[in-house]
């Protein structure tokens, strides 16, 4: 163990406050010292971008002065074994040097004639208002590293690789981002993917029934989990079973990068692509349990535990667990599911971190409806009469059980010259024994339908090397990397068999409760097949044009093949080879506000054959974007807005010809154009006052954009009062408001006019161990549909009423 932790208790959060609060005033006193000679200051005072990785702190320290011209001199034994953050972004050499030695015991000292010295930061007894405040700026410190989780933040302040694959702050990122931090799902307890995305600003989710679609700038959105896709299958409903539903516990931030994204996916949809971010373990102890009671007989339990395993804190391990038993606002729907979360983080060597984990899942639902919602029109133009919100058309034994299993690693290795090589896996298997539905398929028919042995399994494989170059006098980064995805659907499909209720001595509006099950162990059953497989390779660099211009380029090239055995509809054997291209300009007006433009592509496989009967060339969707993003108040604010157009090419247009084989036939063309406008804030507005907001519109002239509302606003605020008789007592409110959307057929029109739904929260802190809060969602009782279909007639799906929630939390 290094000498200077003897002196120093570990995990021992007041007297790290103290070391920062001393390491404030050194700083006040060294500024305010006698006058240095002007070159001195001038090097001192000049902003210039800074990119250095974490890693050993001398290492860092050396690369900041270099960088900068400053003279800086300290005995090699002080930085001894200590590490230090990554900077990233454009301050003064102070501003650098203060930032990496954050979280050590060293403190800078400035001298008369402009050079700098560390030395150790001297122990201070400190008063109780003072330990407090040092704890504050402990947060902002934190605000500096990738995590969310602990900074209380609305807002990402580290660097993000969403976009492009580089570690780009959200400022510097020429596309549109928006970050969900873990204080954000905390607050307003969003526990699932589906809750967070519905506050996620320019997110759309949409629901059909018991399956969820999530939405972006009018098309589908990407999902990914720490950069690895979750690729979807050709079953939409088994998709909106896998993923919608998952528990978010494990996750520390949800990263949202909006438009085209084919140099970090590949092949996908336009509209965003939703990446979550797992936690990491934490190298101090801290621990907490949490416990949740609400309407509908809907209960929750999530412990957390994390910290250093061995002494010297190079072996690190987290465990997250939590388990939910929820009724629903529908009758006779119910739903259990357990999530187990581990991770160990080892540093074998300085320069070698290795990280592994997995993540076990179980979950039950019964009650399930599936993609039928409440039909409102027949095909024929007949209405039906409204049902109550409590409707349900699935049988109470209708559903499913299933397993999910995750395995997740990484090797981190630092090489020469501050490159590093970073090799991530990830593997995951789905799967249901069955699943048994049955449910009223409209107002005159019941349908029943099995599937058995179904399987999904996903992994990938990605290798890539990152680092600066100089060039033409400019340091520059480039990346670029190799990797392959797999991924296999497969199940016995039981044909559907329909009956009508007229027969069975039913009516629509008894539900489906009224539904008996059948013997399911004589049905016909089919084996359908599904596989994708992309194998790619990619470079993206940031080059340094000018001191206030940056170049973000890069390019994609993937092998792509899908094969689909489905004996009851198609049989798919398709491969392509597809560029996808990136380019950004992003141009820093002042060191708080940058203006960015960027053009981005990606592409979509399809099966389309044209009259000669030749398959269609993947659909590609092509993003523009132009816009100016700013961050205030020490970054604790970030704040942007952005103008986008989107358009698609090669896409599929019935000729009224047929192909060879007798099917329609189809001719590429060049169409579907969309356009809007985003506005965006996130972050802290005054000490103790969090809020994240946005403003969207989105212009379509696909047939189905009145699915999709125009416009869309989200806002989500909390305060904290830190003083006087409500001090520990933190409210807050979220309001999600949209423009009308409609379904239309030859007969009739179904809609829901522009809605807003307003969520509410109170937490009050107890101590620094125990907290109470109270979450009320929907608080005014709005009724709204939360999706309108058009299938052979026109469906609707009500959205969730009123709901309570009583919570505990207690950290150790």
């Amino acid at each position: 163990m290094p000498a200077f932790e003897a002196s120093r208790p570990v995990f021992h959060p007041v007297a790290q406050a103290v070391r920062l609060a001393v390491l404030g005033c050194t700083l006040a006193a060294g500024a305010a010292h006698s006058a240095q000679p002007a070159s001195a200051s001038a090097a001192s005072a000049t902003v210039q971008s800074y990119q250095i990785a974490a890693g050993p702190l001398g290492r860092a320290l050396a690369q900041v002065a270099a960088a900068s011209g400053v003279a800086l001199s300290f005995d090699p034994a002080l930085t001894q074994g200590l590490s230090s953050p990554a900077v990233v972004g454009s301050f003064t050499p102070h501003e650098a040097l203060r930032r990496l030695l954050a979280s050590s015991p060293l403190v800078l000292v400035q001298r008369p004639d402009g050079s700098y010295s560390l030395q150790k930061q001297p122990a201070a007894p400190v008063s109780r208002e003072e330990a407090s405040l040092a704890e504050v700026q402990v947060t902002a410190l934190v605000e500096r590293s990738a995590e969310t989780e602990g900074t209380g933040s609305y807002t990402q302040t580290g660097p993000s690789r969403t976009a492009t694959g580089l570690g780009l702050s959200l400022r510097e990122t020429p596309q549109s981002v928006s970050v969900m931090t873990r204080q954000r799902m905390d607050d307003f307890q969003l526990e699932t993917l589906t809750e967070v995305l519905e506050q996620t600003p320019g997110i759309g989710v949409y629901r059909q029934n018991n399956a969820t679609d999530f939405q972006a700038r009018g098309s589908t959105v990407n999902l990914q989990v720490d950069g690895m896709a979750q690729l979807t299958n050709g079953w939409y409903f088994v998709t909106s079973t896998m993923y919608a539903l998952d528990d978010m516990a494990e996750m520390d931030r949800v990263e949202v990068l909006k438009g085209s994204s084919g140099l970090v996916v590949g092949k996908g949809g336009y509209g965003a692509t939703v990446n979550v971010v797992r936690k990491r373990p934490t190298r101090e102890f801290q621990a907490s349990m949490r416990v949740n009671a609400g309407s509908w007989d809907t209960y929750r339990a999530q412990a957390d535990v994390s910290g250093a395993l061995n002494e010297t804190g190079t072996l690190r391990g987290r465990v997250v667990a939590s388990m939910t038993d929820a009724g629903s606002f529908r009758d006779h729907e119910k739903s259990r599911s357990k999530m187990l979360f581990g991770t160990l983080e080892a540093d074998l060597t300085p320069d070698t971190q290795v990280n592994l984990g997995f993540t076990l899942r179980q979950r039950e639902a019964r009650g399930f409806g599936t993609t039928r919602p409440n039909q409102r029109y027949t095909s024929s133009g007949a209405e039906v009469a409204w049902l109550p919100g409590s409707f349900n058309n699935g049988a109470p034994w209708s559903g499913y059980e299933q397993q999910s299993s995750e395995l997740f690693g990484s090797i981190e290795q630092r090489l020469a010259h501050d490159w590093t090589a970073t090799l991530k896996f990830f593997h995951q298997r789905v799967t249901m024994d069955d699943m048994t539905l049955g449910y009223l398929w409209n107002s005159t028919t019941a349908a029943y339908l099995p599937w058995q042995d179904v399987e999904n399994r996903n992994w990938s494989v990605n290798l890539d090397v990152k680092g600066p170059f100089t060039l033409l006098g400019r340091t520059h980064e480039l990346l670029a990397g190799v990797g392959m995805s797999r991924y296999h659907s497969g199940l016995l499909y039981g044909s559907s068999k329909n009956a009508s209720l007229a027969n069975l001595g039913l009516v629509y509006a008894q539900g489906g409760g009224a539904l008996l099950r059948p013997d399911f162990s004589n049905w016909k059953y089919d084996r359908h097949e599904f596989n994708q497989r992309q194998r790619y390779a990619y470079a993206a660099g940031r080059f340094r044009l000018s001191d206030p211009l940056q170049l973000i380029a890069g390019l994609r090239v993937t092998q792509y093949r899908q094969q689909d055995v489905t004996p009851t509809w198609w049989n798919y054997d398709m491969r392509e080879t597809v560029n996808t291209p990136y380019a950004g300009l992003v141009y820093e007006l002042n060191p708080n506000v940058s203006l960015y433009g960027s053009y981005a592509t990606i592409f979509q496989p399809q099966s389309a054959q044209d009259e000669q009967g030749r398959v269609l060339d993947p659909e590609q969707g092509k993003t523009y974007e132009v816009g100016a993003k700013g961050e205030f108040f020490d970054k604790r604010l970030n704040a942007s807005i952005a103008h986008f157009w989107m358009k698609t090419i090669n896409t599929a247009q019935e000729t009224g010809g047929f192909t060879p084989g007798g099917d329609m036939a189809y001719r590429a063309v060049n169409s579907a154009t969309r356009h809007g406008w985003e506005l965006e804030l996130s972050g802290e507005l005054a000490r103790g006052w969090q809020v994240q907001g946005s403003l969207v519109q989105q212009n379509n002239s696909l047939s189905s954009a009145s699915l999709y509302p125009k416009h869309q606003l989200k806002l989500g605020s909390s305060y904290r009062f830190d003083h006087g008789a409500l001090r520990g007592l933190t409210v807050g409110a979220s309001t999600r408001w949209q423009s009308k959307t409609s379904v239309s057929d030859s007969h009739n029109s179904l809609g829901q006019k522009s809605y807003a739904v307003l969520d509410l929260m109170a937490r009050y802190q107890v101590d620094k161990h125990l907290s109470f809060s109270l979450n009320v969602n929907n608080a005014l009782d709005k009724q709204y549909f939360s999706g309108v279909s058009s299938l052979g007639g026109l469906y609707y799906t009500w959205g969730a009423p009123r709901s309570v929630s009583l919570g505990a939390r207690y950290d150790f």
